[in-house]
């Protein structure tokens, strides 16, 4: 019973890992969001390959059945990536704020512009005499 824990254990770390990794290849998910998601698949592939440790750390947890510390290792796993993608979104967040702001300020800006362009206070910029030639 116990290998076959381990054996499940072990396919679902590397199908993690390979999702991860094919996310990645596809676009999906960039390497910097992608990095901890493969830091802890291949954690769990480890711990699914050497029992020794999967034991050593269940005896040093008081765990009596050693699987269970994958169990708690995916735990601990979705529960640091929920806090980091909660970090990254307030940062955005308050990245989209400020441009909101900016966008509002230069949208006020630019109808106070066109106002006093309309009421004659702001010549328009004199036409070129040549043709226009991008640098090139």
């Amino acid at each position: 019973m116990i290998e076959r824990i381990n054996e499940v254990g072990l396919v679902v770390s590397v199908f993690l890992l390979l999702g991860v990794l094919e996310l990645v290849r596809r676009r999906k998910l960039t390497e910097e969001y992608s990095f901890i998601w493969i830091l802890f698949a291949v954690a769990l592939v480890l711990l699914s390959v050497r029992r020794d440790v999967l034991d050593l750390a269940a005896a040093w947890l008081g765990i009596y059945y050693p699987p269970i510390v994958l169990l708690l290792v995916l735990i601990l796993m979705v529960f640091l990536t929920s806090l980091w993608f909660a970090v990254i979104v307030s940062r955005q967040r308050r990245q989209i704020e400020r441009l909101i702001e900016e966008t509002a300020v230069l949208g006020a800006e630019l109808r106070d512009l066109r106002k006093d362009r309309a009421a004659g206070q702001i010549r328009p910029v004199a036409q070129r005499s040549g043709p226009y030639r991008p640098a090139t």
